[in-house]
């Protein structure tokens, strides 16, 4: 099941240059068992930064706490590797309002974590039991400076919480205009990009409430229909 994760951890600002407005930081450790019980290998982004990364596609962005819109993009990756156990990242910071002001809280010191958005390609137990999976291969989104540890996926939508409730019937609504328009829109790749990130997103949380929602024999029943209903096109 290919669902839009997010695997928040403190990680390291390893340069800002203000003058050349780019930002090296690590986005995301490896080997470690994090909070949801996943390892993520480094050879798990080898395929994903190669298609989608600098040098490929360029398909991967930089944002603020996982909002996927244009309002809150502060560019894209100029280069995406691995090194050790990390996933290092080298940002060109756009010269926008929320830029300017992300490039300053990285300079200041306010912005020290960051988070990666994917899905899940190929996975494996390591321990059942336990529930511990190794995440052998993913397909990267995005990278977000999350400046306040909060749950990440809270703003997904671009919204305020006083401008929108996440309630199934809102979100669906949502994620049927995103469909539509992902299908018939005449958009640029950035865009649509940025809306297959979203529409990631919708689909997952959706997942997740109706699975909350039901006995645990049915988890995985709610997801398979969610699925047929909304993968058809990703």
């Amino acid at each position: 099941m290919k669902q839009f994760q997010t695997k928040e951890a403190q990680s390291d600002i390893l340069d800002v240059d203000m003058g050349n407005r780019t930002v090296k930081a690590v986005w995301a450790r490896f080997g470690n068992i994090d909070l949801d019980g996943d390892i993520i290998i480094p050879d798990a982004v080898t395929k994903t930064i190669r298609e989608r990364g600098p040098k490929g596609s360029n398909m991967v962005w930089s944002l603020v706490d996982h909002c996927a819109n244009l309002k809150n993009a502060i560019g894209k990756p100029k280069e995406l590797y691995v090194e050790g156990d990390m996933l290092i990242a080298v940002t060109s910071v756009i010269d926008t309002e929320i830029g300017e002001d992300a490039l300053k809280l990285y300079e200041g010191g306010c912005i020290n974590q960051h988070s990666i958005g994917f899905s899940t390609i190929k996975w494996d137990w390591q321990d059942q039991k336990e529930g511990v999976r190794i995440i052998k291969e993913l397909k990267l989104y995005e990278g977000s400076a999350v400046l306040w540890g909060a749950n990440p996926m809270t703003p997904t939508l671009g919204m305020s919480k006083a401008e929108f409730k996440p309630t199934p019937e809102t979100m669906s609504k949502r994620l049927d205009v995103l469909l539509h328009e992902f299908k018939h829109g005449t958009f640029t790749d950035e865009t649509f990009s940025l809306m297959e990130i979203e529409i990631k997103q919708i689909q997952s949380l959706l997942t997740t409430q109706a699975a909350q929602a039901l006995e645990p024999d049915y988890t995985k029943q709610i997801s398979e229909e969610l699925l047929k209903l909304h993968l058809k096109l990703i």
